[in-house]
């Protein structure tokens, strides 16, 4: 069985009914919901998403029936999808900080939706009743003045350590963006590893912003960031859904895996399709051996590595 890592095509910002900026019909009961659901995870498919993070405002009450619709896709035969196929669900949230800026906070894929209420609690956020249509407007989380505030408040819950990533929106000059010229110390400071834009990196950074990302402005720290390129898609007709995507190498849909690749950025993070060969070995059979015996090995397509004790 093949367990390297792969390389998947995501969107890292999108939003759902929910979000009091959203364009279209708006799901109320369990139903709708579930419909809705199920249509996104079809506009997935058909814009050629491999992953993606739900990011609602301080919500997430969304994750639950996005994830069950992916659990539920099948093939257009009846057929169930094997595990690789399905599309990955990150539960997260867009957050509005008093530092301030906005980030994402992405979760591990696999985070019980029993648990995703206690990281609102964290992070002192009243949930909105799921019995409301959308939320209402934002509020400022006023008790994080610092990005690094996210996650003293987190960790004081063990099982949530290392189980999330936090990415500061990085925006040249945007709204609530950290890259604004009085932000160096608190971005020289924040224990992040990578941020986000909103739509295409060339058109929404500066030379000077790619610059500090590059860890070369001792006013911001030297400290070194990748950056994810996001849809920010809020609207029925999914236009914007995976326009503006990030390629990532994984092995396991975790946030130390995210964590992973903003610090192997070079060869595990594009922000444009990474050319693979069109041929490629994809097994060793050995069928006799006196030293090896039987074995049956399944490649990796984009990258293997075979040492024997002969070196």
């Amino acid at each position: 069985m093949d367990r390297g890592a792969h390389i998947h095509r995501c969107d890292f910002q999108v939003h759902t009914p929910r979000d009091p900026n959203w364009s279209g019909s708006v799901p109320v009961t369990v139903d709708e919901r579930k419909t809705y659901a199920r249509k996104f995870i079809a506009a997935c498919r058909t814009k050629g998403l491999d992953a993606v993070a739900i990011t609602d405002h301080h919500d997430m009450l969304f994750v639950p029936y996005i994830r069950q619709a992916a659990l539920e896709e099948t093939h257009e035969d009846g057929s169930d999808l094997d595990p690789h196929e399905r599309i990955t669900v990150f539960p997260g949230m867009e957050l509005t900080l008093g530092v301030p800026c906005q980030a994402l906070l992405i979760l591990d894929a696999d985070l019980p939706d029993d648990q995703l209420g206690v990281v609102l609690e964290a992070l002192a956020i009243t949930p909105v009743p799921d019995s409301e249509p959308q939320q209402p407007p934002v509020s400022v989380l006023s008790h994080t003045n610092l990005l690094s505030d996210v996650h003293k408040e987190l960790d004081k819950r063990e099982w949530l350590r290392g189980r999330y990533i936090l990415l500061p929106h990085v925006t040249d000059k945007g709204h609530q963006t950290l890259m604004r010229s009085h932000m160096g110390p608190k971005y020289a400071e924040m224990p992040c590893v990578g941020g986000y834009v909103d739509g295409d990196f060339e058109a929404k950074t500066g030379e000077g912003n790619r610059k500090i990302f590059a860890g070369l402005d001792s006013n911001y720290g030297n400290r070194r960031i990748a950056v994810f390129q996001t849809s920010d898609s809020r609207a029925e007709t999914f236009d914007d859904l995976g326009r503006h995507s990030t390629w990532v190498k994984w092995a396991e849909p975790t946030a130390e895996a995210l964590r992973q690749a903003c610090l192997a950025q070079e060869s595990r993070i594009s922000l444009e399709p990474p050319p693979l060969p069109t041929t490629s070995l994809t097994k060793l059979r050995v069928s006799n051996s006196k030293f090896m015996g039987p074995i049956d090995l399944e490649f990796n397509a984009q990258y293997n590595a075979i040492i024997g004790g002969r070196g």
